[in-house]
């Protein structure tokens, strides 16, 4: 009788290890996509912030927007991977800030 549950306590035990091992595998394929999708986005932002600056500051503005930069030709895409965005760049302090929302993205602090 013994043996027999010891077997099945094997049995369940290594099932369970298997369960453990695919959740965490799972979860950390999913973090790493993640990471990887947001990359875009943060290059996205940085991109608007180099191409805003100077027009910014010859003009004394303390926010534009994608639409505006994309009507004075600074930028040529709206879009990341194949997602419409929206957004601005914030000057404050001679620091600039880049805010976008693109599909479910959103960078934090965005106002809409």
């Amino acid at each position: 009788m013994r043996s027999v549950d010891l077997k099945k306590m094997r049995r369940i035990s290594i099932i369970w290890g298997i369960i453990m091992f695919l959740l965490i595998a799972g979860v950390t394929i999913l973090g790493i996509v993640y990471k990887e999708e947001s990359k875009k986005y943060k290059e996205y932002e940085t991109k608007l912030v180099e191409k805003s600056e100077d027009y910014m500051r010859i003009n004394n503005l303390s926010k534009i927007t994608i639409e505006e930069l994309k009507e004075q030709n600074l930028i040529e895409q709206t879009s990341v991977a194949e997602k419409e965005c929206t957004g601005y760049v914030l000057k404050a302090e001679e620091k600039y800030q880049a805010y976008v929302k693109c599909g479910n993205y959103k960078t934090k602090g965005y106002a809409e």
